[in-house]
């Protein structure tokens, strides 16, 4: 019977899914509901939804034989083999990154203020700075801080390589960044969010270059938002 398969297939599922969150805070009593809250899933969150419902379907209802009450098409196990597939590959960081080009950046020679207003307009706490092809530091609104409190003030005259140390990546008492190469997976970034936030020790935002050397052009940027929010978690009916 397709029923049973769908259901051994589900445990499958549900079994990988344990060992990904092993270790794992979860106030959530189902790892399935708490993978639809994750930001990996959103590519295959919408079919994994509805097999969530048809194996409650399977399991929760019954004739009075104990029959299930409907059968699984052959799409519904395809869907379903599609999506552990999907749960046993490494997803590639860059998908869930803001594009290189899209990322809102600076360049030394930018007047200060000016990144700044479009800081503001977008909602941005730093940018990369780009010189050279590559990425030469980070002007941030802590950095700003740091920079009023020195000098009273950002002029209209005011460069955004006047900011000198302030721009320097890591620097102490400064947000922590990470640069990570193209090959690095979503979990590889979550991973380096989520032992930061075990230390006590903010890291701001991953930038991701071919080899991961800050020489090279910027592919992406992700913020702890990008891979540690949850969007669209569904209200747990299990």
């Amino acid at each position: 019977m397709r029923a049973e398969t769908f259901l051994s297939m589900f445990r499958v599922l549900e079994g990988m899914l344990d060992k990904k969150y092993a270790g794992r805070e979860n106030g959530s009593s189902s790892v399935v509901v708490r993978y639809l809250g994750d930001p990996e899933s959103e590519p295959v969150r919408a079919q994994l939804d509805l097999c969530r419902e048809l194996r409650n379907l399977l399991t929760h209802n019954a004739d009075d034989e104990g029959n299930p009450v409907c059968e699984p098409s052959k799409a519904m196990l395809d869907t379903l083999y599609k999506i552990i597939e999907y749960v046993e590959s490494p997803k590639p960081a860059l998908i869930y990154a803001t594009p290189g080009e899209r990322v809102l950046r600076a360049h030394p020679g930018d007047p200060a203020l000016e990144v700044m207003r479009r800081m503001e307009k977008h909602g941005f706490s730093h940018v990369p700075v780009l010189e050279k092809g590559g990425i030469s530091g980070i002007f941030s609104m802590r950095g700003v801080f740091s920079y009023v409190l020195k000098h009273g003030g950002v002029g209209e005259d005011t460069r955004v390589r006047d900011f000198g140390e302030l721009l320097e990546m890591n620097r102490p008492g400064g947000e922590r960044f990470l640069l990570l190469p193209a090959s690095a997976t979503y979990h590889d970034v979550r991973d380096a969010f989520e032992r930061a936030s075990e230390r006590d020790s903010r890291l701001a935002a991953v930038f991701i270059t071919e080899n991961g050397k800050l020489d090279e052009p910027l592919m992406g940027m992700l913020t702890p938002w990008d891979v540690l929010g949850e969007k669209g978690s569904p209200e747990e009916r299990d």
